[in-house]
């Protein structure tokens, strides 16, 4: 197994509705993670939960046939050529409006002010001058987008709620900072102060129900 193999999930205890689902892996423990509890990280490609990424084991995955990725790659590319040929589409519709070089400008302005707000990454925050933990734990780029410690920068990850390393032993508030007590980032970064969750209900799978 690599990253970018594409699997069928087999089985999983504590997210049973994603059986029979196919995913792609988007990361893989190495040797040096030691702290981590799953050895692979799969983003679901299919069913209600599509594009979610969780924790597996070996066992509970299996590689699917080159075959099947050929056809989830065809499918990539032609979702993507689809979103081009509507964007393309609506920006020659307003360009059909525009007669003055005033008008092109405007809808220049508009365009590169957009462009900034979807390519801007935040500030780093507490971060600054630091090693980020996303990169202290080598985080697989679709895990790192939707963790609150990537998106939330003003706070330090031992302090927010719901981080996919509280995640991955304390159901899905991820609201437990044990596992911080061991990271190397708290322990690099942290200065042995205690441990006090002050961002709650930003996290991974925030919405859903906590089962006991």
């Amino acid at each position: 197994m690599k990253i970018g193999d594409m699997v069928k999930i087999k089985g999983c205890d504590s997210i049973p509705e994603v059986a029979g689902e196919s995913g792609r892996i988007v990361g893989m423990r190495k040797e040096t993670d030691i702290y981590a509890v799953y050895p692979l990280w799969v983003q679901v490609t299919s069913g209600e939960r599509k594009g979610k990424i969780y924790g597996f084991q070996h066992g509970e995955v299996a590689v699917l046939p080159k075959a099947y990725k050929a056809v989830e790659i065809s499918a990539v590319k032609e979702q993507a050529e689809s979103v081009k040929t509507k964007v393309a589409e609506q920006v020659e519709e307003l360009l059909r409006g525009v007669t003055t070089v005033e008008q092109l400008a405007e809808v220049e302005r508009v365009i590169n002010e957009v462009k900034g707000k979807v390519l801007a990454e935040p500030a780093l925050g507490f971060w600054e001058g630091k090693t980020p933990c996303w990169e202290m734990l080598r985080c697989p780029e679709p895990m790192k987008k939707e963790c609150p410690a990537f998106k939330y920068r003003t706070l330090p990850c031992w302090q927010i709620e719901g981080t996919y390393s509280k995640l991955l032993d304390y159901g899905q508030r991820g609201d437990s900072t044990d596992i911080c007590q061991v990271c190397r980032v708290y322990k690099r970064y942290g200065h042995g102060e205690p441990i006090e969750i002050k961002l709650h209900g930003k996290g991974f799978n925030a919405g859903m129900a906590v089962t006991k």
